[in-house]
Order: C-alpha cells, then structure tokens, then sequence
C-alpha cells in the first residue's frame, strides 16, 4: 500500500503552494484558488507533513521561503505544468485527418517551428499542408480554398480581431551609417505590401527622401539585403534577427507604428481541426506578445 508520505503528488496542495510563494501571502492566495484562508494552510502543512521538510516561514509581517520551500518550489512548478499539458492535451477529441494552412513569411520564416512542434505533440496522427509566403497571396490561396486557414497581417486599425499588434521597426546591419539628412536605402517587399506601405507613408509623413536599393519577393531576400548592409528595412520587433540591429536615432528615421496579426478561415471549413489550429497560434500569440511587450 503505497502511504500518503510516500507521494509527492496532490496538485492541489502543489497549487495552493506556488500561489502563496507567488503572491507572498495566504489571505491573496486563498481569494485566487476562491477558498478560505484556512484551507489554503491545511494545504500547505498537509504537504510540509508528506515531504517532512519546513517549506514556509510565516510571521505576522511577511511569508517566506525556507531553503527547503526554494527548491521545492521549483519541482512544484514543474509537475503544474506537466499536469496541466496532460489535461489539456487528454481534454481535445483525437484528430485525424488533412488541415491545409497559410502562414505568413515573417512569421514562417521565425516561430513556425513552434507551432508545428505544439501541434503535432497534440495531434501526432493528423498531417499539415503550409503555403508559407506574402500576405496577399495567402489571402488569395484562401479565397480559391487552396487552404482552410491562414495568419496574415492587418492594419492596426483594421476591423480584424486580431491576435496580437506587432511593433514595427527599421533595423540595418551594424556597419550601415546614415545622416539625418541622406537619403533613405529602403529595402522592401515588391508591392502589394502591408509592411512597404507603411514605411513608404511613415517616411512621406516624416519628409524623408528614399532610395529603393532592393525589392524582394520573401522575408529572406530583404534579410540577406539588409545583412550586407545595402540599406535599411522594416519588420515586427519580434521577428528581428540577431545579426541586425534596431537603428540608431541619429538615422532620424520617422516611427512606424504597429501591424495586426489575425487570423482568417473559410467559414465553409469550420471544424474542431481548424479549432484545434486556431487555439495553438492564440496561445502562440499571447507569447509573442508578452515577449515583444518586455523587449
């Protein structure tokens, strides 16, 4: 008979002891787990009891950690994690079948990876078509149904729920110099473009003369540009590679504003697939936007 000492594992107590860790007091934890105060020290002296370790120092004043609480702390998180990962993926139907998706080039060329690897942990038996490129193709292929669904770019203001607002920035190889007064070495995507339309009307705006010294089809043209230091060029804060710097101010470079990413599908093709596909890139997004929010 395996003894209640001998498990490490009721998350509820786990729970109840991240929370008091986190917010440094058992009144703010009990209002978060919506219990009373009470329940939320039996909780913890329940697990103090099953690990024979003091986790807790409790005063009057304050609550801290003992050494013990430290690293307990840091298994505790852990077993939260992976009990929640389980229960989400156990929670979705099983999915088998064919889902076609349209990405778009910034964001394919930077955290698609990501998402292929989150969606195949969930779904290893269902396949995935990607069309990768520009937004105005994807919406093409999107409207011929040669996909189900795509994540394009909006403008900010647009009428588009959108996943989250992308800052725009100019950023150039290092080794690029330029004067207040130069011209512009604009390097952009061929037109149509959400991305060369503002920088064009950012630069208009700011009376700023430009040269375009590179057109480019795809993300990757405009980075091997930029990466010889032909010129300048704009793109989300979040897709910024390490080998290219944000500008510096003496460029003089007018600011650009933000970009939507949103997500469209054919409302013929709304099934627990496209869902499923959906809810990875939201979880995705609220990710990309905490980290472009501390950048």
């Amino acid at each position: 008979m395996i003894r209640e000492r001998d498990s490490l594992v009721d998350t509820d107590e786990l729970r109840a002891f991240d929370i008091v860790a986190t917010k440094k007091s058992f009144s703010l934890a009990a209002v978060e787990i919506g219990c009373s105060q009470s329940t939320v020290s039996q909780r913890i002296a329940r697990l103090e009891k099953r690990i024979n370790r003091r986790l807790i120092e409790r005063t009057t004043r304050q609550v801290q950690l003992t050494q013990d609480g430290e690293a307990m702390l840091i298994y505790a998180r852990s077993i939260l994690a992976l009990s929640e990962e389980a229960r989400i993926r156990l929670s979705r139907p099983e999915l088998k079948g064919f889902l076609k998706v349209g990405i778009e080039d910034e964001f394919a060329t930077t955290q698609l990876p990501q998402v292929l690897g989150i969606f195949r942990a969930q779904f290893p038996d269902f396949g995935l078509k990607f069309i990768t490129g520009r937004n105005e193709h994807l919406r093409d292929v999107l409207r011929s149904r040669e996909v189900d669904i795509i994540l394009g770019k909006s403008h900010a203001d647009s009428a588009s729920t959108a996943l989250w607002q992308e800052q725009l920035i100019w950023i150039a190889h290092p080794s690029l110099q330029l004067r207040a007064a130069d011209p512009v070495p604009l390097i952009s995507y061929i037109n149509p473009s959400i991305t060369r339309s503002i920088a064009e009307s950012a630069l208009l705006a700011g009376r700023r003369q430009w040269i375009e010294v590179a057109e480019c089809s795809n993300l990757l043209g405009k980075l091997a540009a930029a990466r010889s230091g032909l010129g300048v060029m704009a793109i989300g804060r979040s897709f910024r590679k390490p080998y290219l710097s944000e500008v510096p101010e003496t460029f003089a470079l007018p600011a650009l504003g933000k970009l939507s990413y949103v997500i469209e599908s054919n409302s013929a093709h709304s099934d627990a697939a496209t869902g499923a596909f959906h809810a990875i890139l939201s979880e995705l997004a609220v990710r990309t936007a905490g980290k472009a929010s501390h950048d």
